[in-house]
């Protein structure tokens, strides 16, 4: 089972109305925080003015912190956390939300034999602790953990919203809450505001999208899943939800060896016959409490529970790199199984390219700065644009110029090519502030770059805060190398490596 930070796959969204040839009256507002249910957040919404646009905004973050406070395991002052902190035998009342939330989770531990379970929270701990006195936990161990973590750790009375802790066990709902979250959030913003024409919400790679508006979702290979990967498939949703689980972010490392961070509940041991599971329903908490079980099953397992939903739908990629489909899953894109692209891997591991945006100061949520990360030849000529984070609310494109050298950059690009950057903007969601990047050695025009020397630039405004400019010179040839840059106020740290191919 994994936890609420999940592998972060889902890239290059775009949101789009669907105006069944009328003319759209509307605009696309989009809203980015980070540190949201420890992850990254992204809200689009089809607004007819900003005011409304802002007030969706406000009430979505209010929700997400109301929900916290029921299904988190963090707060101590959560409702779920008193329920922890109960004896065995001990009985509390609860709100109905998370009365009927826990109802659902036994629903899917029995539906899934197991395979879904909050005790696992339990083994989760265990391997932390291992991995850090870097010690592989034994067999007999093990076997003593899953015994615990297999009994029935409560009882709800959905009559009176009454639940009996039967258990010490420590639960985690991190594999079906956060999905919880998204389907509330969106069905409170939309009943809010009836005038809201679509609303796509992006939490840690779980996305729940309502409205007269389609997505397109790419879905990486989880061996390379930086920004500007090229990815598996990219599908078009139009409403519903898509949630995926999977081994490439959150990995252990144990005496030299990786292991999963997602466990199944009846061994014990780490998953890693499943490197990344895709799944496609009708409300995120389906998506999400999926997205782990089909991690933990085996792949035909997965397959056949996934055919007994209606509606639902899944792509997994097996240790070996093997697409596995569902009958439903969209066939727009989609790759031969077993045949992913491996030149595309090799050509991304040239150059790797890393950056943390720093943290708020007072803790809690932040909204995330500009980021422009560029790079330029030695007459300070722009030749690639590797990632760029932009606000695209009201008053939209003239907040670029905050970034005031890409911005400057992009215009004497222009000049030459014509063609419009702005219009191209990655929009990655990863554990809080931290991101990766692919790039294959080529320009904005996918001509591969001569050997000669180049600047590595990181750049960060924050709108009525400070700008920052981070820049490393390097000489690309021949020779492998690495570049490590001094963080500031608002990026902590940034780095790139370049391995020269064989």
């Amino acid at each position: 089972m994994t936890s609420i930070h999940k592998p972060i796959v889902f890239l290059s969204l775009l949101f789009v109305l669907l105006t069944n040839g009328r003319q759209a009256k509307s605009e696309v507002f989009s809203f980015f925080h980070e540190n949201v249910l420890g992850t990254s957040m992204e809200l689009h919404v089809q607004a007819p003015s900003a005011e409304i646009a802002w007030r969706t905004e406000e009430v979505a973050l209010k929700e997400i912190d109301r929900l916290s406070e029921v299904f988190s395991h963090y707060s101590k002052s959560s409702e779920f956390a008193k329920l922890l902190d109960l004896e065995e035998g001990a009985s509390i009342q609860v709100s109905s939300e998370l009365a009927q939330l826990l109802h659902r989770c036994d629903s899917w531990r029995d539906l899934s034999l197991g395979a879904f379970n909050p005790g696992v929270e339990l083994l989760s701990r265990h391997w932390r602790n291992a991995a850090g006195n870097n010690a592989a936990p034994s067999p007999e161990v093990l076997s003593g953990i899953v015994d615990r973590v297999n009994q029935r750790h409560w009882k709800v009375q959905q009559d009176s919203n009454t639940v009996m802790r039967f258990t010490s066990v420590p639960l985690s709902l991190n594999a079906i809450a956060k999905g919880t979250i998204l389907d509330s959030v969106v069905h409170v913003v939309t009943t809010r505001f009836p005038e809201l024409e679509g609303v796509s919400l992006n939490i840690g790679g779980d996305i729940r999208i309502s409205g007269d508006c389609k997505q397109r979702v790419s879905i990486p290979n989880p061996n390379c899943d930086a920004l500007e990967s090229k990815p598996l498939q990219t599908v078009t949703l139009i409403g519903g939800a898509i949630a995926t689980s999977g081994v490439s972010e959150r990995s252990l490392t144990i005496d030299g060896r990786g292991y999963s961070h997602i466990i199944d509940p009846k061994t014990g041991r780490t998953c890693n016959h499943v490197a990344s599971a895709s799944v496609i329903a009708s409300d995120a908490e389906t998506a999400d409490v999926l997205a782990t079980i089909c991690s933990v099953l085996p792949v035909s397992a997965s397959i056949g529970l996934i055919e007994s939903i209606p509606g639902a739908k899944c792509l997994l990629v097996d240790c070996n790199g093997a697409l596995i489909a569902s009958s439903l899953w969209p066939t727009e894109g989609f790759q031969e199984p077993g045949k992913t692209d491996q030149k595309a891997e090799e050509v991304a591991s040239e150059f790797n390219i890393a950056f943390e945006i720093n943290k708020a100061s007072e803790g809690g949520r932040y909204r995330r700065p500009y980021v422009a990360v560029w790079i330029e030849d030695k007459d300070g000529f722009p030749v690639k644009t590797l990632s760029l984070f932009l606000m695209t609310d009201n008053p939209g494109p003239r907040w670029h110029r905050d970034l005031r050298r890409w911005y400057a950059s992009d215009q004497m690009r222009l000049v030459v090519d014509q063609k419009k950057l702005i219009g191209t903007v990655s929009k990655p969601t990863r554990n809080p502030g931290s991101y990766k990047i692919a790039w294959d050695g080529t320009d904005d025009n996918g001509k591969l770059l001569p050997d000669g020397k180049y600047t590595f630039y990181v750049e960060a405004a924050r709108e009525h805060g400070t700008y920052q400019l981070m820049k490393s010179s390097f000489s690309l040839g021949t020779r492998d190398f690495e570049l490590k840059l001094d963080g500031n106020i608002e990026i902590k740290s940034a780095s790139m490596a370049f391995k020269k191919s064989k």
